[in-house]
């Protein structure tokens, strides 16, 4: 194709830098030939000058949505969503520019739709004596990449949910056994009161084991949503250990903490599924038995600290896992927490670097970092740091319960709904229990139903949110249409998470976690209900 260089050079009159190009032979390139490189170059390309777009390419123009030439003189600051992330890329690239005399950093440009580009921004200067003649750019689009990260990420929390699996059920059996062991000696003990009090304490317990195994696991296989909190790491770890011990019986963990440990501003979810993450890793490094120790400690980065990153300086805490395995050569400790990168071979026992990315993500989304030390047939060291929180006590999330030693009666009319047959059965006979008069629907339609009958003497609806038609949500909303103050306890098996945050936020009044007790119950009704 022939490239017409006289309206080339229109475009740029003043780039005379661009045309001191030449090919290994000595030979100066053409600005027809130049301009052909960069039109067919698959990225977008530009000259900077004081902020403001000097010259671009027309893939530039393409994936931003513009027409040809039209960016020409815009201020760069209009292509970022927010004045933050302008400054952010600001700051690092002309900070690698300082060291590197070139920079790259990856963000979000605002296309002229409003959509989003996910790229990489590759920048060096024209002219290292001579700042003032601006810098060039090249942006790679890296959206499909992005997508397959999201993808491997998802896979790798499911592969390490499926390694959980196992023990989970293994200590799911030893519940299952317990409770039908303590049934059938109910049967046997039937008049024998206090050893059928006996035999319902020990039920009562294996029960909340089961649910906190349950919430754990689906805490850990939460995706998104971060739900940043005061947290004490050193609360944390024993909850991931829960999690992990059953996997693998045959390693035994030595637990450091320090006693006076910082707290972090952190989602507990999300920091747990790193200590998951890094004890399954750490335990497929030792195909045999073995041992992992597990140290906290708080710790200071100075200014001029020696790391070859950039690093906030102030007060850290940091945990330490290490464990006994086959170790890493150098080459693949630097590319261990890389999206794709992966050690698993076709020989089961060789350790398998499951979900280490994911680890360095969330960590790095926290503000912290995440180091390794290994030696082959030495073990691997993970070090991860977190920077300390401001906050002095730890903040309590809202489905914590409290110990409750009594029942609280009503007599109230309470609206039950749910679509399980045996959770609506268990409900009734709870509500009558403690002298309530209660209404049932089995789906949210038939809730709605009922409560536009019934409104005037409903004093609270209890609410499933996982229904079949009309499910809890819509339920929730046309409910508050028909009367704008109804008072609603949400009930589910889910821990808290997005949904239910914005429920609460909308006017819900509370959210209690199935399975609960009769006690537990009774005082959440009355909670809601006493509040005027």
């Amino acid at each position: 194709m022939e490239v017409d260089s006289n309206s080339f050079e229109k475009k740029s009159r003043d780039q005379s830098e661009l045309w001191s190009l030449s090919n290994e032979n000595g030979r100066f390139l053409s600005p027809g030939e130049i301009q052909a490189v960069f039109d067919f170059t698959p990225a977008g390309i530009g000259i900077i000058r004081n902020r403001v777009l000097y010259w671009t390419n027309d893939n530039l123009c393409s994936m931003l949505g513009h027409e040809s030439n039209c960016l020409i003189g815009k201020n760069t600051r209009n292509f970022y969503a927010d004045q933050q992330e302008y400054e952010r890329v600001g700051i690092d690239l002309y900070s690698k520019l300082d060291i590197h005399d070139k920079g790259l950093v990856e963000t979000k440009l605002v296309k002229k739709d409003g959509t989003f580009l996910h790229c990489r921004i590759r920048v060096s200067r024209l002219d290292k004596q001579d700042p003032s003649k601006g810098f060039i750019f090249v942006i790679t689009d890296i959206s499909e990449l992005k997508i397959l990260q999201i993808q491997l990420q998802q896979a790798q929390k499911m592969e390490a949910i499926g390694v959980l699996a196992g023990g989970i059920s293994h200590d799911f059996n030893n519940i299952l056994m317990g409770i039908q062991g303590h049934l059938s000696l109910m049967q046997i003990d039937i008049k024998a009161v206090e050893k059928v009090k006996s035999h319902t304490k020990h039920i009562g317990r294996l029960v909340k084991t089961a649910a906190d195994l349950t919430k754990h696991l689906l805490g850990f296989a939460r995706g998104g949503k971060y739900k940043i909190s005061a947290l004490n790491i050193n609360e944390l770890i024993p909850l991931a250990l829960k999690i992990f011990a059953p996997t693998r019986k045959d390693i035994v963990v030595h637990e450091c903490y320090d006693e006076y440990l910082h707290l972090v501003d952190a989602d507990n979810t999300q920091l747990e599924q790193v200590f998951v993450n890094l004890l399954i890793n750490a335990s497929q490094a030792m195909p045999e038995q073995g041992d992992i120790f597990i140290k906290t400690q708080n710790k200071v980065i100075d200014e001029n600290h020696e790391y070859p990153f950039k690093v906030h300086p102030g007060p850290y805490i940091k945990v330490t896992i290490k464990d006994t395995g086959i170790g890493m050569d150098q080459e693949t400790q630097t590319r261990v927490f890389d999206p794709f990168f992966s050690t698993k071979g076709t020989d089961d026992k060789k350790g398998r670097g499951l979900g280490l990315s994911t680890v360095y993500g969330i960590v790095k989304n926290h503000g912290g970092f995440i180091l390794v030390d290994s030696n082959i047939g030495e073990g691997a060291s993970f070090h991860v740091w977190l920077p300390k929180s401001d906050n002095t006590e730890v903040q309590k999330t809202v489905e914590e319960s409290h110990d409750i030693t009594q029942m609280q009666e009503g007599s109230e009319t309470i609206l039950l709904v749910d679509d399980e047959e045996e959770v609506v059965n268990i409900g009734k006979s709870f509500l009558e229990k403690l002298g309530y008069k209660p209404l049932v629907a089995r789906d949210g339609l038939e809730a709605v139903e009922i409560f536009k009958i019934h409104k005037d003497k409903i004093s609270l609806v209890v609410l499933d949110l996982i229904m079949p038609g009309m499910n809890g949500r819509q339920a929730f909303a046309e409910i508050k249409k028909i009367h704008k103050n109804s008072k609603i306890l949400i009930s589910t098996g889910y821990t808290v998470d997005g949904e239910i945050e914005d429920l609460l936020n909308q006017g819900c009044q509370g959210f209690i976690r199935k399975p609960f007790s009769l006690n537990e119950f009774s005082h959440a009704l009355r909670k809601i209900l006493d509040k005027i």
